[in-house]
C-alpha cells in the first residue's frame, strides 16, 4: 500500500514538473512557431486568431498584445536594425514607407518594457492621418526631434525598444512583403556603437 502511494506521489510530481517545464519552454521559445519574417519585420499569424490554442494565447498575453482579428488589423514588430542589432535610444534611425493597401495604419514606438517610452515629447506614434496614405513618407526615430517633420521619440526607450506597425482593415489582396513594409535605416549611433 505504501509503495502505491509513493508511486502515485512520484507520478504526480513528475507530471507537474513535466507540465511546468513544457509550459515554460513554450512560453520562452514557442513564439517563433507562429511568426513570419518580412525583412526585419516580424508578423504573428496567431495574433487575434480565434483558433489560437492555450499556449499561443499565453505567449500573446505575456507579450501584452491585445489583438483584433486579421480582418480588422494585422501587426508587425521591428526589434532590430538592418544590421540585426537591437534598436537603441543612442541611435538615430529613419523609417521610410509607402502607401499601404489598407484603410488606416499607425507606427508606434514601445520602450524596452513594452510600454510607451516615459518621456514628455508626445511623439510616440505616427499614422496615415498625419503623413497621408497616398504618397511615400519618412519618419525620424531618435531621442531629439531635430528638423524632422515626422518624429518618433526614442528618449527613455533604452536599448531593445520595439517599433510596431498596425495595418487596419487591410484590403483582401494585402500581402506583406519586404517591398511593401517600411524600411528602417540607421543614420548614426552615439559612439558608433548601439
Amino acid at each position: 500500500m505504501l509503495r502505491r502511494i509513493l508511486a502515485w506521489i512520484a507520478a504526480v510530481i513528475a507530471g507537474v514538473v513535466l507540465g511546468l517545464g513544457s509550459a515554460w519552454a513554450v512560453l520562452k521559445f514557442g513564439g517563433a512557431s507562429f511568426t513570419e519574417h518580412y525583412g526585419h519585420w516580424v508578423f504573428s499569424r496567431a495574433a487575434g486568431s480565434t483558433a489560437a490554442g492555450p499556449y499561443t494565447r499565453a505567449i500573446i498575453a505575456r507579450d501584452g498584445l491585445l489583438a483584433l482579428s486579421a480582418r480588422e488589423a494585422v501587426y508587425f514588430s521591428l526589434y532590430t536594425d538592418e544590421h540585426d542589432r537591437p534598436l537603441s535610444e543612442s541611435c538615430v534611425y529613419e523609417l521610410n514607407g509607402r502607401p499601404l493597401d489598407a484603410r488606416w495604419w499607425s507606427v508606434t514606438l514601445y520602450a524596452d518594457d513594452n510600454y510607451l517610452a516615459r518621456n514628455s515629447d508626445n511623439a510616440h506614434s505616427i499614422d496615415a492621418t498625419r503623413v497621408g496614405n497616398d504618397a511615400p513618407w519618412a519618419a525620424r526615430i531618435s531621442p531629439v526631434r531635430g528638423d524632422a517633420t515626422n518624429w518618433l521619440s526614442s528618449r527613455e526607450a533604452k536599448r531593445g525598444f520595439v517599433i510596431m506597425l498596425r495595418v487596419y482593415n487591410p484590403q483582401r489582396d494585402f500581402r506583406p512583403s519586404e517591398e511593401s513594409l517600411p524600411v528602417l535605416t540607421t543614420v548614426s549611433c552615439a559612439g558608433d556603437a548601439p
